[in-house]
């Protein structure tokens, strides 16, 4: 007995069910796949463009901050000194001022080596104290205000265990401080 396919209508049904499932074999196997990478290859370019646009409007100078009345003056928001130790002793005397008026106690002050930035020397503090949250917040305050213009960086804050006798817990923090100079040393070697 030998099998023979069919023809006509039958065999037409046939080679069209035979050709559908072909198809759909190889839209499950290669065509999905394929559209799914495409997908994710697309959502992590859009990703990727939004990313270099946001990294565009930062890199992109903003508007010049305001300046605050009475800062026009360069001079008053410099330390006075002819030299880096001059200046470097000016800005420990104002440290310890701020420090005492604020009510922290000063553990260390260690003098930081003086750098150049553009006609500016930069001098610094490195500064160990023992203060509650409040007299640390005084004290931060004090520095962002000061005149000549001092700058904090470096923060670290620790808790004790030592109590002060009230409520209040006892922190340890170190940071730097530091405040500008012209660098007149450089002009004059001009």
């Amino acid at each position: 007995m030998t099998a023979s396919l069919p023809t006509g209508r039958a065999g037409t049904a046939l080679a069209l069910g035979l050709l559908g499932g072909v198809l759909l074999t190889a839209w499950f196997a290669i065509g999905a796949p394929l559209l799914a990478w495409h997908a994710d290859r697309a959502a992590e370019l859009a990703e990727r463009r939004g990313f270099a646009r946001r990294l565009e409007a930062l890199a992109e100078p903003g508007p010049a901050p305001p300046r605050a009345p009475g800062l026009d003056d360069t001079a008053a928001l410099l330390l006075e000194g002819g030299t880096d130790a001059v200046a470097g002793a000016a800005l420990q005397g104002l440290v310890r001022d701020m420090a005492t008026r604020a009510g922290a106690t000063l553990s260390s002050v260690e003098t930081l080596p003086a750098t150049t930035v553009g006609g500016y020397r930069r001098i610094g503090l490195r500064l160990s104290l023992s203060a509650s949250w409040p007299v640390l917040v005084r004290l931060l305050e004090a520095v962002e205000l000061a005149r000549p213009r001092t700058l904090v960086d470096e923060l670290e804050v620790q808790a004790t265990q030592m109590l002060t006798g009230t409520d209040e817990t006892l922190l340890t923090a170190g940071l730097t401080v530091y405040a500008f100079r012209a660098a007149t040393e450089l002009r004059a070697g001009q």
